[in-house]
């Protein structure tokens, strides 16, 4: 008797088309022991052993990595690497909780590493809130190897499967049988998780945020993963396994069309030139965005320096980070944002106050300029690193022209000590985020001043809705196709086009190719983006003319409502 058809919804991250049986593959709780230490001497050499063994098996999913998928997948490992040994982060702070507090090496390891994921959840930044289950996934090879209790493995894989779990850690996939697997579909993650870059580097469909599963008997189920359209069909019907081979034929060809356009400039079919970059978040995700033929580094977030560590980053430590990065991308220009943190992390080297409200505190531009001891080292490593390539520095979050003129004059000084100091000093260009709805409505006055605009359209449409991002009560209402954000991004487009000077987006929506046309259209001549998603844009902005988006903006901002919007794009702008 066949069982009844149920659909289960999710979103897609890596796209493609899968038909296999569904594995559920369920991580087994390990249990902690809370009795305290009873010798303590004993206890931390049992964590540094444990430590090194530690570090010795993640070197092994690097290599492993490195030879089976390349060296953007290798370094996830790489960072795992850097956490491991990382003295402050990690060895001093769980040998302290050993030495002073009494506890076993697996309790003071399993705190140490939980107060890290936290740190990273809380982040408002969803590169930074996914990196969470990067800092899980290192908790749990620590406390393995203290308690010695195996890795359970999906490395013996005896059938083709679609494999179903709530989520995959980097090291879960390191030595996945992958020739078996037709596709993933987790409950957690996200489009920027390390399992989305896996998935989508081997060429596996698969799919974040997966509705549950819980009450149903998947374990064995048939079942299709499109992981196009965002639906887990268990127990397909044979119509469902007909439109599955179709859309199979399709990706496929798809696929090889977008190869096509990986060494191509970025030029509408009327010949009007753009630029798709990436957008990254760590210096090792360059090698992403050159494999997916990015035109340059539309968003480099320095966030990453501060997120683990109590000690504030020296200057040559950030000024060795920048410049790997402007070097490794062979002078296309690097845009790099200043720190962007606020009350809503728990950073331990800025010790910053909580507030009721952090998304409308003490945060970013507002938080350096109260900080030089922060700011001054960042501006400084920021102009060193600007003598190694083509570099652009943008202050997030400007409101105010008294802000933007306050962070130019103390560039200026610290280009000033630099030089006096016999040192190189390059000369980047200026920008600022156009994230505030102030900044976009005295866009004109902004553009005298500054060299380039980027467009966050996350914060944009967070800031002019009134609807907190990360906020399921009113997650429904952020959407950028609300006419409100496109009126503001056309308005701050257009200010740019005046003085002739760039205007990129580095939110969300620049990798949305419903809302590419209208930026196209609006005259957003750089758009940046995941890696993932360069090449379909590329190929699609290619096929684009520049005159006919600009008739479909006119279109667009008449209207008065999200959903005319969405409709009106996907009508083919008929």
């Amino acid at each position: 008797m066949r069982k009844e058809r149920t659909v289960l919804r999710g979103r897609p991250v890596s796209p493609g088309a899968g038909f296999a049986e569904i594995m559920l593959f369920k991580k087994e709780a390990v249990k902690i022991p809370e009795e305290p230490a009873a010798d303590i001497e004993q206890e931390t050499g049992r964590f540094l052993s444990a430590l090194r063994r530690a570090v010795v098996e993640v070197e092994q999913f690097y290599a492993d990595a490195l030879e089976r998928l390349g060296e953007t997948e290798a370094g996830i490992f790489d960072a795992h690497l850097s956490i491991l040994k990382d003295e402050y982060s990690v060895e001093q702070p769980i040998l302290d909780m050993i030495r002073t507090r009494s506890l076993n090496a697996a309790h003071a390891a399993e705190k140490q590493f939980s107060e890290l994921v936290e740190l990273f959840t809380g982040s408002d930044d969803p590169i930074f809130k996914e990196r969470a289950a990067d800092m899980a996934d290192i908790k749990d090879i620590v406390v393995r190897n203290i308690l010695g209790i195996p890795k359970q493995s999906l490395s013996k894989i005896n059938r083709d499967v679609i494999i179903l779990a709530d989520d995959l850690a980097p090291s879960d996939m390191a030595g996945m049988d992958t020739a078996r697997v037709a596709g993933i579909a987790v409950r957690l993650g996200g489009p920027t998780s390390h399992m989305a870059i896996i998935s989508s580097t081997l060429g596996i469909p698969a799919m974040v945020r997966t509705e549950s599963w819980d009450a149903l008997d998947v374990n064995g189920a048939p079942a299709i993963l499109d992981a196009v359209h965002g639906d887990l069909v268990l127990h397909p019907t044979d119509n469902d396994i007909n439109e599955f081979r179709l859309l199979s034929q399709k990706l496929k060809h798809e696929a090889v069309e977008n190869t096509a356009y990986l060494n191509r400039e970025s030029v509408t079919a009327d010949g009007e030139r753009f630029h798709i970059c990436a957008n990254i978040g760590i210096p090792s995700d360059v090698s992403a965005a050159r494999d997916n033929g990015a035109e340059g580094i539309g968003l480099f977030r320095s966030e990453f320096l501060y997120m683990n560590r109590g000690d504030i980053p020296t200057e040559d430590e950030q000024f060795e980070a920048y410049k790997t990065v402007l070097r490794a991308m062979g002078g296309k220009f690097v845009i790099i944002r200043t720190l962007d943190v606020g009350g809503d992390k728990e950073l331990p080297a800025l010790h910053l106050p909580r507030e009721e409200n952090p998304f409308l505190g003490c945060r970013a531009i507002r938080l350096c300029l109260s900080r030089e001891d922060i700011f001054m080292p960042q501006l400084r490593a920021l102009l060193r690193a600007g003598a190694f390539g083509n570099l652009g520095i943008m202050f997030p979050m400007i409101s105010s022209m008294r802000e933007l003129l306050a962070a130019k004059d103390l560039l200026a000084r610290a280009a000033d000590e630099l030089r006096g100091e016999g040192t190189a000093v390059g000369k980047p260009k200026i920008g600022i985020m156009i994230e505030i709805p102030s900044a976009a409505v005295l866009a004109e006055h902004f553009a005298e001043e500054v060299d380039f605009f980027s467009i966050g359209t996350n914060d944009l449409a967070q800031y002019t809705l009134a609807a907190e991002r990360g906020n399921p009560n009113v997650e429904h209402l952020l959407s950028p196709y609300h006419p409100a954000v496109l009126r503001l991004i056309s308005m701050a487009a257009g200010a740019a086009s005046k003085a002739r000077i760039m205007c990129g987006m580095c939110g969300e929506a620049a990798g949305d190719p419903l809302l590419l046309p209208l930026f196209v259209g609006m005259d957003i001549r750089e758009l940046s983006m995941s890696p993932s998603k360069i090449l379909p844009a590329r190929k699609l902005l290619c096929s684009l003319r520049k005159d006919k988006c600009v008739e479909l903006v006119k279109k667009v901002l008449t209207l008065a409502d999200a959903d005319q919007v969405k409709a009106l794009l996907q009508s083919g702008y008929e």
